[in-house]
């Protein structure tokens, strides 16, 4: 399963969950990104992965682990539709997700990232595992 696969599922996974909204893949040039929706965004962006040891000494097989962070743009705080709101519900709809040959996705952290002109950014990620063996050549 590619970083690519398992995004776009999680996108797809939102997108039914979030019709409301516009949610897509985290821009090229985050800096360009104006909220144009008139209710609110819902981006998704891998974060990175860290492999377990392997004690094997023939074939190397060990769990990944990859970070999804889900950015969460609305036009208000508190009120309906707001940042607050969106972040609980992202968290449920997402919070066991199994995507094939991964784990359930696990949410490990959340929190403010910015307000400019009214606009507000909150982040949640979330984990899941994934098995990374070695492709064998004939003759291994």
């Amino acid at each position: 399963m590619s970083i690519r696969d398992v995004e776009n599922s999680i996108i797809n996974k939102l997108k039914e969950s979030f019709p409301n909204f516009l949610v897509q893949g985290f821009p090229e040039k985050p800096q360009e990104f104006i909220l144009l929706h008139p209710i609110g965004a819902i981006l998704v962006h891998y974060r990175g992965g860290n492999y377990s040891n392997t004690d094997a000494i023939n074939f190397i097989s060990q769990e990944k682990k990859l970070e999804f962070a889900i950015t969460i743009v609305t036009r208000n705080l508190r009120s309906n539709n707001g940042a607050y709101e969106v972040l609980d519900l992202v968290k449920q709809n997402l919070c066991g997700f199994k995507i094939a040959e991964c784990s359930k996705l696990t949410p490990v952290k959340e929190g403010f990232l910015s307000e400019t002109t009214g606009i507000w950014q909150y982040e949640i990620s979330f984990t899941l595992s994934t098995p990374s063996v070695e492709n064998l050549e004939e003759g291994d």
